[in-house]
């Protein structure tokens, strides 16, 4: 009768596993905090000058491991909110999102 020993606790952990998320999901309230949130700090990174702008810019691109001696410009990414273009004094080009807590996420758009 060892057989039915075994079935036992395989079918626990298969239903254990099939289990929902039990992780809330995010509430429409949620999502407008959300938006909120990136309108301003997108309002504050346009609010800063060009140098100070591209000071932030060169630190992100830096932290995120990317070679850039400097930031020579930077431009809003389209409509996107709080997404902005860097370009390095190497003619590199970053793309930096801004998330709502404040963190950069930074995507190389340089050409191999």
């Amino acid at each position: 009768m060892r057989f039915p020993t075994l079935i036992v606790p395989a079918l626990a952990l298969a239903l254990t596993a099939c289990g929902g998320n039990s992780e809330p999901q995010p509430t429409a309230a949620d999502n407008s905090a959300t938006a909120e949130a990136t309108q301003q700090l997108d309002a504050k990174v346009a609010a800063l000058s060009e140098g100070q702008r591209n000071g932030v810019f060169i630190r992100a691109i830096r932290d995120a491991g990317l070679p850039c001696q400097g930031v020579t410009a930077s431009e809003r990414s389209g409509d996107a909110q709080a997404t902005w273009t860097a370009t390095c004094t190497d003619g590199s080009k970053h793309i930096i999102a801004f998330t709502p807590d404040g963190m950069a996420k930074v995507t190389s758009m340089t050409r191999k």
